[in-house]
């Protein structure tokens, strides 16, 4: 088999057929698979141009685009390590990510971050300049070498920057069994996330599926609009995207033409799942993973009774729930899941750390879940999510699914708030459900106490929130993650 990672997408696309056919689809313009490979010999030309080396890393602070797929598959043409990022990061977060990248280049999009041409700690170039010269069809490295660095994303701590070698996307062209050509697909997360990069990227490639890119990042009626413009039949968002989706106009002319739609990013909350479920049926399918191991399970909602259950691992991919020394425990209980994954990939707090992967190995995922008797997995929590009340351990989703069940409410967090008498207690942030068309606004006052009625009648003592905060919307990552820690941190400004 091809070593490197972009001669084997190349050869795979040739070897089908599929040369002169539509790959991605920009506003009015379409990019066939024969101009993708174009594209990427010229990146690789210009980065060769620049003086790069084989095993340097090239930043690419750029949004979703032709250009990001150029570079993208240029840097591994040539032997580079592409290392994508969030061009809507702050001046702040953007600059501390390029200080953990160490890149030797910065392929800069002057529309959003042109102020790294003046105050990058690297050289920066834009992707015109980069793709104006010579293509270099030549393949440089592959198997074993470095091609991707991705940063996690950050909810339980600074981001880390994960690895991942031209050997570890061998066999993509089997990832993929819902699309195919004739299949249009958006993916509304974005190419600098594992799942968005497998989403527009490695699946168009590997299934010869056309792909929507947007260079802005798309709202809920810009993403119907792009869903109707392009006849979409296939979406991947996270889950609060989809939930919003259904509040636009024209949504539902667009999710009738809907074949196939994936959610993954964040959990898939019950509140979300009651909306989704009865307008997707069968067509949602519910994913589950992390950057460092990749897919964990899958399943679609419509099959299970509850709203904790995920699906089944994914094939080759053993799941074993464990207590706290480490012991298998049985069907049912909860403890902490492991996963016997072919490879994980550690963050590292530096681009020169380089890879640092395990292969064959148990990884701890940090997640409080459980098996049942069907080898469903259901997910419950991330374990550092767990807060100590009253000396009892409480796990957030458990009260946060409870008041996501009250029809006015849309989405619901819970942590621990230290109050000024020196106790600890629970507090809710709550985002309210938007008006029913009557034009009343909503009491808060008497929803906040119906949801902590509602708290102290389904649950114990301990699990009752104090109070609640109302928002407009629950602080969250780019990919949609809830940002716990955020809350936490900010939680006493309110008391």
């Amino acid at each position: 088999m091809t070593e490197n990672l972009t001669q084997r997408l190349a050869e795979h696309v040739r070897d089908e057929g599929w040369s002169d056919r539509a790959a991605f689809l920009i506003d009015d313009d379409t990019w066939t698979f024969s101009q993708v490979f174009d594209g990427a010999a010229r990146a690789a030309g210009g980065y060769k141009a620049a003086g790069l080396q084989p095993g340097d890393r090239v930043l690419l602070a750029l949004p979703d685009s032709m250009e990001m797929v150029w570079c993208l598959l240029g840097a591994w043409q040539a032997g580079l390590v592409a290392v994508p990022v969030n061009v809507q990061m702050s001046k702040e977060d953007l600059t501390r990510d390029i200080a953990t990248a160490e890149p030797a280049l910065i392929v800069v999009d002057p529309e959003t971050v042109g102020w790294l041409h003046t105050s990058a700690p690297a050289p920066t170039t834009g992707a015109e300049p980069l793709l104006a010269g010579e293509p270099d069809t030549r393949f440089e490295g592959g198997g074993e070498d470095p091609a991707l660095a991705l940063f996690t994303s950050g909810t339980t701590g600074p981001p880390k920057l994960c690895f991942f070698l031209h050997r570890n996307f061998e066999g993509m062209s089997g990832l993929q069994k819902t699309a195919g050509p004739g299949t249009v697909a958006l993916s509304v997360s974005r190419m600098y996330f594992l799942g968005g990069l497998s989403a527009s990227l490695f699946s168009t490639l590997a299934t010869g599926q056309t792909t929507v890119l947007s260079r802005p990042r798309a709202t809920p009626a810009a993403a119907v609009e792009l869903m109707r413009r392009h006849q979409v039949t296939n979406l991947f968002a996270q889950p609060s995207f989809l939930a919003r989706l259904l509040l636009e106009p024209g949504h539902a002319e667009v999710f009738g033409r809907l074949q196939h739609v994936t959610c993954a990013g964040e959990v898939l909350s019950a509140r979300m799942r009651e909306q989704l479920v009865p307008v997707l049926g069968e067509r949602l399918v519910n994913g589950y993973g992390a950057t460092e191991i990749g897919g964990i399970a899958i399943g679609r909602p419509a099959a299970y009774d509850s709203p904790s259950a995920v699906g089944p691992a994914f094939e080759g991919r053993p799941l074993r729930i464990v207590d706290a020394e480490g012991d298998t425990l049985p069907v049912g209980e909860r403890g902490e899941l492991y996963i016997r994954v072919p490879f994980a990939t550690r963050g590292v707090v530096r681009g020169s750390d380089g890879p640092h992967q395990l292969t064959d190995v148990w990884w701890a995922t940090g997640d409080l879940a459980s098996l049942d008797e069907d080898a469903i997995l259901h997910v419950h929590g991330r374990l550092d999510d767990v807060e100590v009340i009253g000396g009892q351990n409480v796990v957030p989703g458990e009260i946060e699914r409870l008041l996501e069940s009250h029809p006015r409410v849309l989405e619901a967090a819970v942590s621990a708030v230290r109050r000024s008498a020196g106790d600890t207690s629970l507090r809710a942030y709550v985002v309210a459900a938007p008006a029913n068309g009557s034009g009343e606004s909503t009491d808060t006052d008497a929803l906040a106490a119906e949801l902590i009625d509602l708290a102290r009648a389904r649950l114990s003592w301990y699990k009752v929130p104090n109070d609640v905060v109302w928002l407009d919307a629950l602080p969250r990552n780019g990919n949609g993650k809830i940002l716990r820690r955020q809350l936490r941190a900010e939680g006493n400004q309110f008391v």
